[in-house]
């Protein structure tokens, strides 16, 4: 059960046309200019570079990627499938058909753009229809009831709306996530922006580190996510030592405001936004790197992600030495 719960992270807050809880099929409104449907080849005679884009992004990949089909071999397929492809109609496990279209494979363009229901356009912020929902609250039999109004499973707008009041800054999600209008979307499928996202400084016997442009927690998104500290002897990293991790701990427990115990985090140690966070380095280190887990450690230990799947690596560098003092130098 606790499997389950922790790597289905796909429902959202509450149901509504633009993302029903991840337990039915989203249903797009009319496709514009008259045209028959919402097929990503249509929106490519017109908007090719955007689809382009589009194609790179983890969005394109989102039920594709290695790290979910791995995921979703222990989980209830259809919660999973119905937020990664949204528009789906195959729910099953597995790989899918060669010929599948990109509407079975992950979030397109009617994902963010298709006007649901009555509605004359899209939502205003799409992003928290999949990016901001409760942990899942179960009955006895497993059965689930609502999601917690008091616990986020993933709480990615929720951490900037939070910063932007306390920071007075007015840029949305797509001012760093889609600059001058890029689909690629940057996030955990870019290694390239996680890595601009984290800035490391190197002081005496220990690690500073501070986030860069980040308007939410660092990992933010699914709750498996975490980051480790590593140090080694050899620039290889073969028998790495974990010395600092960033993320949440979760237990199934009672929850004030919920009569029924579900999962929440009763620690959250993520770096946020204008905070530095100091990481002590143990004598005798020689070399460090900053690693950025997709998944769980439990998951990790399962032996069913392999290491170059499910680990990023953001930093690495060999430590500076300390300063040898006076009394040290040989005459």
């Amino acid at each position: 059960m606790f499997a389950l719960l922790l790597t289905c992270s796909l429902l959202a807050a509450a149901p509504s046309a633009r993302f029903p809880q991840g337990t039915a099929r989203m249903e797009p409104g009319p496709a514009p200019h008259g045209l028959p449907d919402w097929d990503v080849r249509r929106c490519e005679e017109c908007h090719a570079e955007q689809v382009t884009q589009w194609r790179a992004s983890g969005h394109a990949t989102a039920r594709t990627d290695d790290v979910f089909q791995v995921a979703i071999t222990e989980d209830r397929p259809a919660w999973c499938v119905q937020c990664h492809a949204p528009f789906a109609r195959n729910l099953k496990r597995g790989a899918l058909p060669p010929d599948s279209p990109a509407e079975e494979r992950g979030v397109t363009c009617a994902g963010c753009h298709a006007p649901l229901g009555d509605a004359m356009g899209a939502q205003a912020m799409p992003c928290a229809g999949c990016h901001q929902f409760g942990f899942p609250v179960l009955d006895s039999g497993g059965r689930r009831q609502r999601l917690s109004a008091t616990q986020s499973q993933q709480d990615t707008v929720g951490e900037w709306t939070r910063w932007r009041e306390q920071s007075g800054d007015t840029r949305h999600c797509t001012a760093c996530h889609m600059p001058r209008g890029d689909h690629g979307l940057g996030g955990t499928r870019r290694t390239d922006s996680l890595k601009a996202a984290l800035k490391v400084e190197q002081v005496r016997g220990a690690l500073l580190l501070s986030l860069r442009d980040v308007g939410h927690a660092f990992p933010t998104g699914d709750v498996m996510r975490w980051v480790g500290v590593e140090v080694a002897n050899e620039p290889l990293f073969e028998s790495p030592r974990t010395v600092a991790t960033f993320g949440r701990k979760l237990e199934l427990r009672s929850w004030p405001g919920e009569a029924l115990p579900h999962l929440g985090a009763v620690e959250d140690t993520r770096l946020l936004p204008g905070q530095t966070r100091r990481v002590p380095l143990p004598p005798g280190a020689r070399y460090a790197r900053i690693v950025y887990h997709l998944v769980s450690r439990q998951q990790e230990d399962s032996g069913l992600y392999p290491a170059g799947l499910s680990r990023l690596v953001l930093w690495a560098a060999p430590l500076q030495s300390p300063p040898t003092s006076k009394k040290d130098r040989t005459p």
